[in-house]
């Protein structure tokens, strides 16, 4: 068993609009060896931050910071990718049920009136069949993700087409809520970090 110590630096951020207090943890992890072209000797600094904010967490590390402590990596940063390195994956927009049902009755106005006919797959709607449609566009309200669709498959194909499936990815979205907190967050913690950095310059 290797039992090793390092020092951790924490900070309470507070007083941010529209946010709870934020803790932030930087934990600076030394240098490791990454021999560069001209330059085997050269070594790399390596860090880990951890955001915790209203009962949540998000924490990440970088193996490779340049001569950069975790603070000064993190706050010449993008937010974006800071964000992205924190939360994996996260959006700033998402599928929406409710952003589906939109724009199943822009497709059925727009079909009917035959406007904007370039955008749609299908052709114009008569009378009854709009109405038909119209409906029953409240079933696609409680769909909670794009998986849920091909149980509307029928519906969706009917509205959209056969490849109904690239409408709704780009077209049915929302922005992600919890995209926005987390950005805040980053953004008050870059902040927050570029403050002391200044005042040692």
């Amino acid at each position: 068993m290797k039992i090793e110590k390092s020092t951790v630096t924490k900070l309470v951020i507070s007083d941010v609009p529209r946010l709870d207090p934020i803790t932030v943890f930087l934990e600076d992890l030394g240098r490791r060896d990454c021999p560069i072209e001209g330059n085997p000797g050269y070594q790399t600094a390596q860090g880990k931050i951890t955001i915790s904010c209203w009962g949540k967490s998000w924490t990440a590390y970088w193996g490779g910071m340049g001569p950069n402590t975790v603070a000064q990596f993190v706050t010449t940063c993008d937010s974006g990718y800071v964000l992205n390195c924190l939360s994996r994956g996260l959006d700033s927009t998402r599928f929406s049920g409710s952003a589906l049902k939109d724009l199943a009755a822009k497709c059925i106005l727009e079909r009917r009136r035959h406007r904007n006919m370039h955008t749609w797959e299908l052709g114009s709607l008569d009378a009854d069949d709009a109405r038909k449609l119209w409906d029953r566009i409240d079933e696609l309200v409680n769909i909670e993700n794009p998986n849920e669709c091909w149980h509307h498959s029928e519906l969706l194909t009917d509205l959209f087409g056969d490849e109904w499936h690239y409408p709704v990815s780009r077209r049915a979205i929302e922005p992600n809520h919890d995209y926005d907190y987390l950005l805040r967050i980053v953004e008050a913690v870059q902040q927050a970090l570029a403050e002391p950095l200044a005042e040692a310059d």
